[in-house]
């Protein structure tokens, strides 16, 4: 279970030498405890040891948190000093990011290819919680904010999954689908998931994202039943372009292409 906006208070151990936690919770700052803990993990993320690294011999650059500022192909402020990985300031703290940011930095300096990047704008993240959660792209405020509010479209669906259909309803686990799209060819821009598998989801959905691949792309697409994915490729109206009320018939891409 996921509680937002809820920093710890204390963490004090019970007679039976369990745990409770207590945080605080909503604008109120009401205290609210979990109790019965075996242990408690807090994950507090991590900070740049770019202090021990001889950078006070150089002029590299670092912000406030003391990650290395770089641009989009791992440039710092001095020439032939590069940074890729968890103390740049590209905000992505993960090994594939770092390995990924390594090998275009390799082609660039020794393939000779200088336009090699990674696109940090189209990175997959996901949060192993219970159930995970899985994003790519922009979220619905991002995606007004750049493209204006009447050139986004959303689609969106919360439901139970099939894989919990003979569970008793307050044991049924709900899966939240989300996409953003930007008008008019309603491109993915935005890809949002909470729920059973979404781990497993997102890495493929990524790859068509990466792609460029608009609604019309994924409806063509035939829905693997039962899964939870196929909510992706049948959202309400799919098959359909309705404009107010007036509703026609939308060709997959391997038609208008033909």
């Amino acid at each position: 279970i996921l509680h937002r906006n809820s920093p710890p208070a204390s963490i004090t151990k019970q007679e039976n030498k369990l745990l409770t936690y207590t945080a605080t919770e909503g604008p109120m700052g009401e205290q609210k405890a979990i109790s019965d803990f075996d242990c408690i993990l807090l994950a507090i993320g991590r900070k740049p040891v770019t202090d021990q690294i001889g950078l006070k011999n150089t002029s590299v650059a670092l912000n406030k948190s003391g990650h290395i500022v770089v641009d989009k192909f791992e440039n710092t402020n001095v020439p032939g000093i590069y940074a890729i990985g968890d103390i740049t300031s590209t905000g992505y703290e993960l090994t594939p990011v770092a390995i990924a940011a390594g090998r275009r930095l390799a082609d660039r300096l020794f393939l000779g290819e200088d336009r090699a990047r990674i696109a940090y704008e189209t990175i997959a993240t996901v949060v192993f919680s219970h159930p995970p959660i899985g994003c790519i792209g922009l979220t619905e405020p991002q995606a007004k904010a750049e493209f204006g509010e009447e050139n986004v479209r959303v689609k969106q669906s919360r439901f139970n999954s099939m894989l919990y259909a003979f569970n008793d309803d307050d044991k049924k686990v709900k899966t939240g689908l989300k996409l953003v799209l930007k008008l008019p060819e309603e491109k993915v821009v935005g890809l949002h998931c909470i729920g059973p598998y979404s781990d497993e989801m997102m890495q493929g959905f990524a790859v068509a994202v990466r792609m460029g691949a608009t609604r019309a792309d994924f409806e063509a697409s035939v829905a693997i039943h039962p899964t939870i994915a196929e909510e992706f490729v049948t959202f309400g109206g799919w098959g359909q372009d309705k404009s107010g009320e007036k509703v026609k018939a939308q060709l997959p891409p391997y038609i208008l292409s033909g």
